[in-house]
């Protein structure tokens, strides 16, 4: 019995010695890595948000995409999780070049679509080890040592064995057109960037086309269905002369600068660019400084003229004027009346929203609200006013549903507003 009592204690001292000895073994390492147990665990969710998407680039200069809650995007996540070592936003930096550079070989990079800044792990050339938190220009190290870059590299290449491959490429045009009398369907149906800037996202061929009769677009490159399998068209309306583009898996960039002795006119610049990239996630940066007698005395002042100059025998322009002496009249105007006098009103509304077929016009009664469609000056709003008067509206429009109505009073005949629909 006293033999049996000693081996039970020899055996729970060497469990207890096993035990210590392995501890201070983990506990080491962990010193050596700069990292306690608890934060090896902790440290991606406490300081990268998890990515909307990944992407992959092979040795082969291909490129996959990995999103959210996969099967790859998972294990990828979880790879990375397990090779953390350390983290900090206050290691090395590196310029601009270095990040192109580790862009041109193989890597996995964390995207956003919100403004996270990405996160790069490069697969070659990689000593150190490191993950790389990119900038607006480089990048700063904020882990080192990665412990499975092996792992990595396993896993990526299993997970894209099956996946579609997208190359990394896009071209610039620009269109042989000026365009004028425009400005209204900017502010409609493009993003403005500022006064002079316009941009709108393309993603279908039915859309282009819509954008191309709008813009009067014409480019040295035909543009068909089959561009839009793999690509994603950028389109960019500007006064601004020079434009300059530089292409991210994460975002795009476009810097505007003035340049001397050109002929301030709108035009169309194209950007033919590969779904791999964040179409989503556009930096502009206008670096211009058109002169005010450039800029305004070409455009807005020429604008705000032709407000100015309006026959207010036909055109409202005084809303509450107009609106007393509506309320004090009794005759009424013909359709036909009413219609002479949108003739006008088309011919006034070419400058805003273009040319509409008149054989496509239409004519009813209806209740009016009366707005600022033809007297809001340049850096004006829309207005609408806060009564209704009974009218005609009078329409135009082309094959794509886009058209224009002129809104005529029946009391005094004049003409108190419009409004552009369509797409």
């Amino acid at each position: 019995m006293k033999k049996r009592t000693k081996i039970i204690i020899i055996c729970i001292l060497t469990l207890i010695a096993i035990g210590l000895i392995t501890a201070l073994f983990v506990t080491q390492y962990y010193v050596q890595k700069n990292i306690s147990p608890e934060t090896s665990e902790t440290i991606f969710t406490k300081n990268i948000i998890e990515p909307d998407r990944i992407v992959y680039r092979n040795q082969n200069g291909q490129y996959y995409q990995f999103a959210k809650d996969t099967e790859a995007y998972n294990q990828i996540i979880e790879s990375v999780k397990k090779s953390l070592r350390n983290y900090s936003e206050s290691g090395n930096t590196l310029t601009e070049e270095e990040i192109d550079a580790i862009h041109e070989k193989s890597f996995i990079e964390f995207d956003y679509e919100t403004a996270s800044k990405n996160y790069i792990i490069p697969l070659e050339e990689n000593e150190n080890a490191n993950m790389v938190k990119l900038g607006n220009t480089g990048g700063i190290v904020v882990s080192n040592q990665l412990s499975n870059l092996k792992e990595l590299t396993t896993i990526v290449d299993e997970q894209s064995q099956n996946a579609t491959p997208y190359e990394f490429q896009y071209q610039e045009l620009l269109s042989r057109n000026t365009i004028t009398t425009m400005e209204y369907r900017y502010l409609q149906q493009f993003k403005q960037i500022n006064y002079k800037i316009y941009q709108v996202k393309i993603q279908d061929m039915e859309t282009y086309e819509l954008y191309k009769e709008m813009c009067n677009l014409a480019f040295d490159t035909e543009i068909t269905e089959d561009i839009f399998q793999n690509n994603d068209l950028i389109l960019t309306v500007s006064l601004v002369p020079k434009i300059t583009v530089k292409v991210n898996i994460g975002n795009i960039q476009y810097t505007y600068e003035n340049m001397n002795d050109v002929d301030y006119q709108y035009t169309a610049h194209l950007l033919i660019v590969s779904k791999i990239v964040n179409t989503d996630c556009i930096y502009n940066t206008d670096l211009t400084e058109i002169e005010a007698e450039v800029d305004r005395g070409n455009f807005e002042t020429e604008f705000d003229e032709q407000v100015d100059n309006l026959d207010t025998q036909i055109f409202v322009k005084d809303f509450d004027s107009f609106y007393q002496e509506y309320q004090n009249a009794t005759g009424e105007i013909s359709q036909e009346r009413a219609e002479e006098i949108a003739e006008i009103g088309f011919e006034e509304a070419e400058r805003v929203v273009g040319n509409y077929d008149k054989e496509t016009q239409e004519c009813r009664e209806t209740e009016i609200t009366p707005n600022n469609f033809f007297t809001r000056k340049y850096n004006e709003g829309d207005k609408t006013e806060a009564y209704t008067v009974q009218g005609y509206a009078i329409s135009r429009q082309d094959d794509m549903g886009n058209g224009v109505q002129i809104y005529v009073d029946k009391h005094l005949g004049k003409i108190v507003g419009a409004s552009a629909f369509g797409d």
